[in-house]
């Protein structure tokens, strides 16, 4: 049952909405507090999950088995941008919308949204079906790295649009002011996994099809949990966000594509460096050093997905305070999540430096050449912590205000330009050395570039001459 409003822009709507109320009226502590912990609770848990599902791969598969899974990342990453862009962009706009009051819009884009998900669930499926032996060559796989990636993508592709839709809806939910709803949904999903892992890699035996089966079945049953949420408050025609007739037309399709923009570049990027990662370091260290990247990434992904947790969780209040016209709010709430982010690098920058060779051993214990490796990239590739809590957040944060250009721009300098620069340049430098430094060369560069469009941010609304000159990469979109 979808809302039937035709509105799409117009006064806003009478209808109270507690979620909105809290977003503008509550104490900025408490409110951080409240929608951010969940989230980083919700990301750690899909943390754990990966992490799991790698030490299960690893011990049961062999270093192979894992570096097959980073090997389809570039494939993944493309369509997982296009998600980003589709769910960032769009649950922005919702909420811009919902601050500004226009409930019966932020629905009708809420149903723009997840049908575009859906149907680029739809052909991604297609593509993996169609394109799979091109995929697997363009990918530089062979011999058994080859077979075993072939394995997981048969596996997977059923699931890429349910896959999409939960990451969609679970920011959305975030948005309609229930974020420990949208976190137990996703702790469940995570735990489920695991066990789903567990089941289908040792008694079951499935090999890497069975990985992929556990993240594919356990990501489904959630997706179908919050569209079962949407729909049942159109049922009961409940107040704030739920499923609208797809509206707005092209102006909001170019506007959810171009703020989510820096979204689908990081993935792409992430994608598109990974594959490069890859290539220089299959010429360099072959197949063992894939593997011990792959190993450092899930190290630091526990530092990365906490700082995007907050920035995840930080988004409905900045998105809503931006769009009523509420700047104090916004600045309160950026000074407090760029702290908050920088003492839990600091922090887990030196519990990985403290306990990396016990970490490392978790996931391939019978393989001390890759261990060794592994701890060599770590000691480099770690620095990088403390330098990500600037970029993560400041992309986020232009995202949520609907600054495109200037998260962009964050996106291009961290995740693409000065990565593609640095592994051009410091491995013909440095050998392999270099690869490892190329990760903390892009985070450094990014954090110049995001500390200036902040100022620009903070500081160029009082001198517009400077502003437009040298800061407003896109019209200002202030209330």
């Amino acid at each position: 049952m979808m809302d039937n409003n035709n509105t799409t822009k117009g006064p806003a709507t009478t209808e109270r909405d507690p979620a909105r109320e809290a977003f503008l009226t509550k104490p900025l502590g408490a409110l951080i507090v409240k929608n951010t912990v969940p989230a980083v609770a919700s990301m750690l848990f899909m943390a754990l999950y990966h992490m799991a599902d790698a030490i299960m791969v690893g011990r049961s598969l062999g270093p192979e088995a894992l570096a097959s899974v980073n090997v389809l990342y570039p494939l993944m990453a493309f369509f997982i941008g296009l998600a980003a862009m589709i769910g960032v962009g769009g649950n922005a706009r919702v909420a811009v919308l919902q601050g500004a009051g226009d409930t019966n819009a932020a629905r009708r884009v809420l149903g723009l949204v997840v049908t575009l998900g859906t149907i680029l669930g739809i052909i991604g499926s297609l593509v993996a079906v169609l394109a799979y032996s091109w995929i697997l060559t363009l990918l530089g796989t062979s011999g058994s790295l080859g077979v075993l990636a072939g394995q997981y993508l048969k596996a997977i592709y059923p699931f890429f649009t349910t896959m999409i839709l939960i990451f969609i809806l679970e920011q959305t939910v975030r948005n309609d002011g229930r974020p420990n709803l949208a976190t137990g949904v996703m702790m469940a999903m995570a735990s489920l996994n695991i066990i789903l892992n567990y089941i289908f890699l040792f008694p079951l035996q499935l090999g890497i099809a069975g990985a992929a089966l556990a993240t594919g079945i356990s990501q489904s049953l959630g997706a179908f949990f919050f569209i079962i949420y949407f729909a049942r408050k159109n049922i009961l025609n409940r107040p704030g966000l739920r499923f609208g007739l797809p509206g707005g037309g092209y102006p909001v399709l170019k506007m959810i594509a171009y703020n989510g923009s820096s979204e689908f570049l990081n993935s792409v990027a992430a994608g598109l460096t990974t594959f490069l990662f890859n290539r220089a370091l299959l010429a360099y260290l072959g197949s063992a050093g894939v593997a011990a990247f792959a190993m450092v990434q899930y190290l630091i992904m526990f530092g990365s997905v906490i700082i995007f947790g907050i920035s995840v969780g930080a988004q409905p209040i900045l998105s809503y305070n931006h769009g009523a016209g509420y700047r104090t709010r916004v600045s309160g709430t950026l000074k407090r999540i760029l702290l908050a982010s920088i003492v839990i690098a600091i922090t887990l920058f030196v519990i990985i430096r403290w306990q990396a060779p016990h970490l490392v051993t978790l996931f391939i214990p019978d393989h001390p050449e890759t261990v060794l490796l592994t701890l060599d990239a770590a000691r480099i590739i770690s620095w990088s912590l403390l330098l990500m809590p600037i970029g993560i957040i400041g992309s986020t944060f232009f995202t949520a205000l609907e600054k495109a250009g200037q998260s962009l721009l964050v996106a291009l300098s961290r995740g693409l330009i000065f990565t593609v620069i640095g592994l051009l340049l410091f491995p013909a430098i440095w050998g392999e050395t270099g690869i490892w430094i190329t990760p903390l060369f892009s985070e450094a560069v990014s954090v110049l570039v995001t500390a200036y469009l902040f100022y620009c941010w903070a500081y160029g609304s009082d001198k517009p001459a400077v502003r437009k000159v040298t800061c407003e990469l896109t019209p200002s979109q202030e209330q």
